[in-house]
């Protein structure tokens, strides 16, 4: 990997945090009032590697490499001399968490007609269950189905694939992704709200459907794969000790192959092949209709109560009245632990994702403190559980260890790829938010240039923390390194190879 590209990761990001918060961070990177404080490659390339290193064994949430590593990250941040704010004067903040593994040899599905089974769930050949609420045992017996085409219901669009349907106590079946024509952090909003709209709507069960689109992103044997190595999810616990779910009324869910799809579509108004011609053509729109079957989900988990733990740091501004405004510069300090499997290697080590993004964070940390106080303050929040569905944000965002209105603004760092001279940043949430504007002037003093989002039908919107900010209606964006100057051969391998 080559650390000199992450040093002019952490010029870029402090440049942005210099003219969000009034900071006076120079052109190269350096910080006023003291010259020497620039970005290091080998302070960079020191925490990179002790974060990736065998020691922290991948950094799941609530195992010993995991909390190894919290430890580490609130050592550096004491280092450095950052306040701590998390509970009790440490740096930490607790996150009690629900695990809950569905166990597929005792979990069934059964879709029928007449009778007869149409789709055999008994093998994740056509199933892939996963839990909606974490509890030991869940079942929906005979429940009518009914397809709401993509499930998004986008009013400003004029879109509402929910429009003359009731699904109170169904299950509803909805395609994978989003709709064309949406913009598209647009569509991954809508995307990500899919769960949050069947429940208010009454429904007790989703399940999705793979179509080509889909497969060429995330394949359904992928997700066999996946499932098979880690079936299990996760959720925070609350106050009431119970779950928190931003869909509580969906019961049970699962994801059917696209085998399975045309089968469960066989004797329905139009054939499988029939609505993904539809949906294939631009801005066409799927037929929403009841399908002619009932379907049955008993689902049965091995529940675990775990802890673990946000990180937090803080720089006080140097202004009065300002330094009750905090920025929050934030990064996932957790990764995917040890592998179940076979294999000789077995720990994923993460080095990109995120140990790079912790690694900016601290450096960040380090350069702003051996200069001028900022007038604003700046939070530096390394969170856990990003990679079991953003649950450490989303907790601070819900439940933060700072007054909830002081929290003014986020930029977030998830896996920056180091391995050209990038030349352009991409601001993923920046056509949505006035941030772009500040780190558009940050990277033009840099020489650099912003980027459009490059996989717009990935919705990475959604898909990493600031997203919890932006629930919160935070202003919150996304750096990530562009596909200027070999970024885009470089992305591809990556996500092919690694």
């Amino acid at each position: 990997m080559t650390y000199s590209k992450h040093a002019k990761l952490v010029s870029t990001l402090l440049i942005s945090t210099s003219i969000l918060i009034g900071c006076t961070s120079g052109d190269d990177g350096a910080v006023k009032g003291n010259p020497s404080a620039t970005a290091t490659a080998v302070d960079i390339s020191r925490r990179i590697e002790r974060l990736a290193s065998d020691e922290f064994e991948g950094r799941a949430p609530a195992t010993p490499g995991g909390q190894a590593a919290s430890q580490y990250i609130a050592d550096e941040m004491a280092a450095a001399g950052l306040s701590p704010m998390g509970e009790n004067g440490t740096f930490f903040q607790p996150v009690q968490l629900t695990s809950a593994r569905v166990n597929p040899n005792t979990s069934t599905l059964s879709i029928g007609q007449n009778g007869a089974d149409v789709v055999d769930g008994s093998t994740t050949e056509n199933v892939v269950f996963w839990t909606k609420r974490l509890e030991k045992n869940i079942s929906v017996t005979d429940s009518e189905l009914v397809f709401v085409g993509y499930g998004v219901n986008a009013p400003e669009y004029g879109w509402n694939d929910y429009a003359g349907l009731d699904v109170r106590g169904k299950i509803v079946a909805v395609l994978s992704r989003t709709p064309g024509g949406l913009q598209s952090e647009e569509r991954a909003f809508y995307g990500s709200r899919k769960g949050r709209e069947a429940s208010r709507r009454g429904a007790v069960g989703m399940i999705s459907l793979a179509t080509p689109a889909s497969e060429k992103i995330y394949s359904f044997k992928r997700l066999i794969k996946e499932k098979r190595l880690d079936s299990a999810r996760m959720g925070w616990i609350g106050e009431d000790d119970e779950v928190y779910s931003s869909a509580p009324g969906l019961k049970v869910g699962a994801a059917i192959s696209p085998a399975g799809a045309e089968k469960l579509f066989a004797q329905a108004p139009m054939s499988w092949k029939e609505v993904l011609a539809v949906v294939a053509e631009e801005g066409g729109v799927p037929p929403t209709f009841d399908l002619p079957v009932t379907m049955t989900i008993s689902q049965a988990s091995t529940l675990n109560t775990i802890e673990s733990a946000n990180v937090l740091g803080l720089i006080e501004g140097s202004d009065p009245l300002l330094k009750n405004e905090m920025l929050v510069l934030s990064a996932h300090l957790d990764h995917l632990g040890v592998t179940k499997t076979d294999e000789e290697d077995r720990i994923n080590n993460g080095a990109l994702d995120n140990a790079a993004g912790v690694a900016t964070l601290l450096e960040a940390a380090r350069l702003l403190m051996a200069g001028e106080r900022p007038r604003r303050s700046i939070l530096f929040f390394a969170n856990t559980a990003e990679e079991k569905g953003l649950l450490g944000s989303q907790y601070f965002a819900k439940r933060p260890t700072v007054a909830a209105d002081s929290l003014v603004a986020n930029i977030n760092l998830d896996m920056p790829l180091l391995t050209y001279d990038f030349q352009d940043v991409i601001v993923f949430g920046g056509s949505r938010s006035t941030l772009r504007d500040a780190i558009q002037k940050a990277t033009a003093q840099m020489g650099l240039t912003i980027g459009e989002d490059p996989f717009p039908e990935q919705g990475i919107f959604t898909r990493s923390d600031h997203f919890r900010f932006v629930e919160e209606g935070i202003p919150s964006v996304m750096l990530a390194t562009g596909m200027a100057n070999g970024g885009e051969a470089a992305w591809a391998e990556h996500f092919e190879k690694h």
